[in-house]
C-alpha cells in the first residue's frame, strides 16, 4: 500500500470485516489508509464488496468489526462528527421530485450548515459546472436519470467537505457529461479535497487517480499508483490480432515483454492486420481479477 507517514491522513481503516447474518462476508479484514489531498479509485466486479466497503466508510453500515478513522474521529464511534467531514454520492438515492432542481440544491446546501446566501451562491456554480443551468427551475421528477445523477453529485459537494466519497458517481450518464463531472473533480482535487470512488471506467481511474485499490471477495488485492500497478505485469505490449482466415477468423491476444519479440511473432505469423500497444489499466485488471470490466452501457 502506497502510505507517505510525512503526510496527514485522512482516512485509516484496520482490519474492517462486515458479516451477515446469514455468514456472508462483504468485507474481509480490509486494511487501507488514504491521505490527505490523494484521489483513490476502489476498482473491482460487481459482488466484489466496493459498496459495502465505501457504506461503512460514510458510516451508513455499521462493521462486524474493525476501526475507521476519518481525519483523527472514530467514524464508528461518532458517526455524526465523521459524516459532517464529507460529502457522499451513494449508487441510489432518491430525490425531492416536487422541487426544482435549484431548489433541491439550496434545501440540501441549508441542511448541511450553510446561510442562505452561501447555500445560493454555491447552488449557481454547481449548476454552472455540472451543466444543470437549463434545468435549474424544471421539477426534478420531469428530468432524466443522467441529469438527477448529477444533481446527487452536486449535493456532495455542496458545504465543501475535506472528503469526497462516490459510489459510480458517473454511472448512467453520456460521455459528455461524464467528462464534465471530470472536471469538476480534477478542480476540486487541485484544491486539496481528498476524494474516494468507485468506478466501473478504467479510463475514469486513469484520469483521475494517484491511486487505485482492487478489491475482490472483500479483500483488497492490489493498490497503487499506476505505475506500480503496471510493473507488477512483466509484460509491457499487448498485441491484437485476427487469429485465421475468412469468416473463421477470431480475435487473439498475446502478451510480450518486449517490442523486439512482438515484431518478431507479428513476422513468423506472417500477421497483416493487429494493434500493438502498451499493456493497459484493462490488462492489470484482467490479470489480478481473472475477468474483464463489466460496463452498463450509457444511459441517455
Amino acid at each position: 500500500m502506497s502510505f507517505s507517514p510525512e503526510k496527514k491522513i485522512a482516512v485509516h481503516v484496520n482490519k474492517l470485516f462486515k458479516r451477515y447474518k446469514n455468514g456472508t462476508e462483504a468485507t474481509s479484514g480490509i486494511d487501507f489508509t488514504v491521505n490527505c489531498g490523494e484521489c483513490v479509485a476502489v476498482l473491482g466486479p460487481n459482488g466484489a464488496g466496493k459498496t459495502t466497503f465505501l457504506r461503512q466508510l460514510t458510516t451508513e453500515l455499521k462493521p462486524t468489526s474493525g476501526a475507521i478513522e476519518i481525519f483523527g474521529v472514530n467514524a464508528i464511534v461518532q458517526p455524526n462528527k465523521a459524516k459532517h467531514l464529507m460529502g457522499v454520492t451513494p449508487q441510489e438515492a432518491g430525490v425531492f421530485e416536487t422541487l426544482t432542481v435549484r431548489e433541491h440544491l439550496e434545501l440540501f446546501g441549508k441542511l448541511k450548515g450553510l446561510d442562505k446566501k452561501s447555500a445560493r451562491d454555491q447552488t449557481q456554480e454547481l449548476l454552472k459546472n455540472l451543466e444543470l443551468e437549463n434545468e435549474e427551475k424544471k421539477r426534478v421528477g420531469e428530468l432524466s436519470g443522467g441529469q438527477r445523477r448529477r444533481i446527487l453529485i452536486g449535493l456532495a459537494f455542496l458545504g465543501n467537505p475535506p472528503l469526497l466519497i462516490l459510489d459510480e458517481p458517473t454511472t448512467g450518464l453520456d460521455p459528455q457529461s461524464r467528462r464534465t463531472v471530470w472536471l469538476l473533480l480534477k478542480q476540486i482535487i487541485v484544491a486539496g479535497t481528498t476524494v474516494i470512488f468507485s468506478t466501473h471506467y478504467l479510463e475514469e481511474a486513469e484520469q483521475l487517480c494517484d491511486r487505485i485499490a482492487f478489491i475482490n471477495a472483500g479483500k483488497i488485492i492490489a493498490d497503487g499508483t499506476l505505475q506500480e500497478l503496471r510493473a507488477r505485469f512483466p509484460d509491457r505490449y499487448r498485441l491484437s490480432y485476427l487469429n485465421g482466415k475468412g469468416q473463421i477468423a477470431m480475435p487473439h491476444i498475446e502478451f510480450f515483454a518486449d517490442f523486439a519479440a512482438a515484431r518478431e511473432f507479428i513476422g513468423a505469423k506472417e500477421i497483416s492486420e493487429y494493434q500493438l500497444a502498451t499493456t493497459s489499466l484493462e490488462d492489470v485488471y484482467f490479470s489480478l481479477i481473472g475477468e474483464r470490466l463489466q460496463v452498463e452501457e450509457d444511459k441517455k
